[in-house]
């Protein structure tokens, strides 16, 4: 059985022997950096090296590699840098990646002064450096995690790069040497994943840093774990604490370089939550005994991409629980986090998640049986749901495919089909969540048959008569099934693993897909109904927590007035049905919500009839920038789909000719605006207006 310390201990010992044998020129000092100077080397390691010199002296060539051919010799693979200390200082400021590594900077042979000086100055340049340089350091780690992946749910972890790894226990002693926070004790896990690396290049007889599943058994072994789980599952925990203290370390640290340079100013989000200087909070009297509190807090990380603020999870933990059927306004907020994944995986660490996923807590770092996985089943749906909100403008219900994605392999591990399990889950939710009967239908059918285009694909022609009528069986002769189906199976394939979704797949599910919905592209939209019964209305639904504004005008758009107030408000629209009468007028229903103030208040319908005669508000504000989908429908109806914001409707609406009717919904924090126009428009000077409008272009 290989004993791992005792094979580091030999490696180092081995490399300074060679090392004090070398000839070190006059005035010059010999410095380790990397894995020599933190004394972690294994048998196939690395020398990484500093020849430093007095500021003015030239070092020859010659003399230069001749300091190094013993190594050489040795059969050492050496990667060396010859500077001054002010070249020493530099590196902290110009490549992150080295500055890194040189913060290690430890004594070798020489003259000792020189490598104090050196690292003095470094640690020096480095302090202010990273003040400077915050963002940019954050993101170079940013950048090493997603190519890397996370430690704690990778079937093939990465031990040195990966999230939770032994470079993040560099990153926090960077931070700690910027000055920006303390380094807790993470001895035992240091030494976990210094024994794994150190076993995995011997097993492998290679430097490398990859865990594959052959090695792991072996390894596990050494170790005295019962098997390749077991020591996966330490291997996790150990890499979620140090992910943990590298959060906490980075919150402390950039709250830190904020208050040192940033004026914080409280803008509001949401009722009780705000925005602080780039951070989500919870307002200064919050009512934590509101059910609905950590969705909205959730939905405004997710809708702003900013980082909730150190402890305001902690607090919500004793908010109560939703009742059983949620309010519209929470199912709202629940299919936003899902358009930013990541937000799941930052309430799972509180313990929020399961609280509205309670089947979460079985998934939750369990390794697949399949070895063509690449992650956890709890990661794999989390990286599917991503891929899926990255394309959710390219399908009508957005809401319903990311809920299928969620929880589309969350039914693995009860001894039943997976696919049959999962989609009984979301039916449950989808009961919760106050979705109607055929979208209960759809998005079961969605968990129930996500793997049905994929088997067709391997084992049918998909040009054959026979397998696209098995595809319409599957979804039921349902279009939009059939298109969620088909996204859901290229994001599934893609989140698995390397190579598993490829050419041939691909090009088998699309024929599968097309030839199905052209079988069923017969559906035409309906004219909706809407009761306006004055000029201005307000109504409120109190169950729903919502507002509904009805409106009466002579032309289209001055449908604007009434959108001008809702935004100058701060409500969002989330449905809205518009008419044109036969005189030619226009009538229309917006259900609302109210965002910067309590439904009590909101409800004023004197206040809200005010604002709107006034004629105070009569502009739109701007609108960014997104990807949007634009295209005609069966039957003459122009489709447009973006990512939902604030006062988007009035673009879209301001772009178009008159409509005979126009619909708008909001699943899943995206706007699908459907709309019947006169046969004579342009259709591509209809959809190159609102495109240039939404994206720019």
């Amino acid at each position: 059985m290989l004993e791992p310390h005792k094979i580091r201990a030999e490696a180092y010992s081995s490399a300074r022997a060679l090392i004090d044998d070398l000839v070190i020129p006059p005035n010059a000092a010999l410095a380790a950096t990397g894995s020599l100077a933190r004394q972690e080397m294994t048998s196939y390691s690395d020398l990484d090296m500093v020849l430093i010199h007095a500021p003015g002296q030239q070092l020859e060539e010659e003399e230069v590699a001749a300091l190094w051919y013993p190594i050489w010799d040795a059969k050492y693979h050496l990667d060396y840098a010859v500077r001054t200390p002010d070249e020493c200082a530099a590196v902290a400021e110009t490549d992150v990646a080295a500055a890194l590594s040189q913060l290690d900077l430890t004594f070798l042979a020489g003259d000792k002064q020189l490598v104090d000086e050196s690292r003095a100055k470094l640690y020096a340049t480095w302090r202010v450096s990273l003040q400077k340089n915050f963002d940019r350091f954050i993101d170079s780690s940013i950048d090493r995690w997603r190519r890397a992946g996370p430690i704690a749910s990778m079937t093939r972890p990465e031990i040195k790069n990966g999230r939770g790894g032994l470079r993040d226990l560099q990153l926090l002693r960077a931070l700690a040497l910027g000055n920006l926070c303390d380094v807790p004790e993470l001895g035992a896990e240091r030494d976990l994943l210094l024994d794994v690396r150190v076993l995995l290049h011997e097993h492998s007889r290679r430097h490398r840093d990859v865990l594959e599943p052959e090695f792991a058994a072996e390894i596990a072994e050494d170790l005295g774990f019962k098997d390749r789980y077991e020591l996966s599952a330490a291997l996790a925990k150990t890499s979620t604490t140090i992910s943990n203290a590298v959060e906490r370390g980075l919150s402390t640290a950039r709250g830190l370089v904020s208050r040192r340079s940033v004026h914080r100013v409280r803008k509001p989000l949401d009722v009780d939550v705000v925005d602080e200087g780039g951070y989500i909070t919870l307002a200064r009297n919050a009512n934590l005994n509101d059910p609905g509190l950590i969705l909205r807090v959730a939905a405004a990380t997710a809708r702003t991409g900013n980082p909730v603020k150190n402890g305001v999870w902690q607090r919500l933990r004793d908010v109560p629980d939703l009742p059983a059927r949620w309010p519209r306004t929470s199912a709202d907020d629940f299919f936003t986090v899902l358009t930013s994944p990541q937000v799941i995986i930052e309430m799972d660490k509180f313990g929020l998640w399961e609280r509205y996923v309670p089947e979460w807590n079985r998934i939750r770092g369990v390794l697949p049986r399949e070895r063509n996985h690449s992650h956890t089943i709890d990661f794999h749906s989390v990286e599917t749901v991503e891929r899926c909100a990255q394309v959710r403008t390219t399908v009508g219900r957005p809401d319903l495919l990311l809920l299928g994605a969620l929880f589309h392999d969350i039914g693995k591990g009860y001894g039943r089909p997976h696919e049959q399990v999962g989609a009984e889950m979301v039916t449950r939710m989808a009961q919760k969540l106050g979705l109607n009967l055929p979208d209960r239908m759809r998005v079961q059918t969605l968990v129930a048959e996500h793997t049905t285009l994929s088997k067709l694909a391997a084992r049918m022609d998909p040009e054959s008569d026979e397998a696209r009528n098995a595809v319409l069986d599957a979804v039921h002769y349902d279009p939009l099934t059939l298109a969620m189906l088909t996204v859901l199976t290229e994001a599934d394939s893609k989140a698995t693993g390397p190579g598993v979704w490829n050419h041939r797949k691909a090009a088998a599910v699309h024929e599968l897909s097309l030839r199905g919905l052209r079988m069923l592209d017969t559906f035409v939209p309906a004219r909706p109904r809407v009761y306006a019964p004055a000029d201005i209305g307000l109504h409120t639904n109190w169950e729903d927590k919502q507002l509904t504004i009805s409106w009466r005008g002579s032309y289209q758009r001055e449908v604007v007035r009434p959108l001008a107030v809702v935004a100058a408000l701060g409500w969002v629209v989330t449905q809205a049905a518009m008419v044109r009468e036969e005189d030619g007028s226009y009538a229309a229903e917006f259900t609302v919500r109210a965002l910067h103030e309590r439904l009590e208040r909101a409800a004023d319908e004197a206040r809200f009839v005010q604002a709107y005669k006034s004629g105070v508000y009569s502009t739109l504000p701007e609108i960014e920038k997104h990807p949007s989908t634009a295209n005609w429908q069966v039957g003459g109806v122009f489709e447009v789909r973006i990512v939902d914001q604030r006062a988007v409707l009035g673009h879209v609406i301001g772009k178009l000719p008159d409509v005979k009717w126009l619909t708008m919904t909001s699943p899943g924090a995206t706007m699908v605006v459907q709309a019947a126009m006169s046969e004579t428009v342009s259709r591509a000077a209809v959809v190159r207006n609102v495109t240039e409008a939404l994206s720019g272009g």
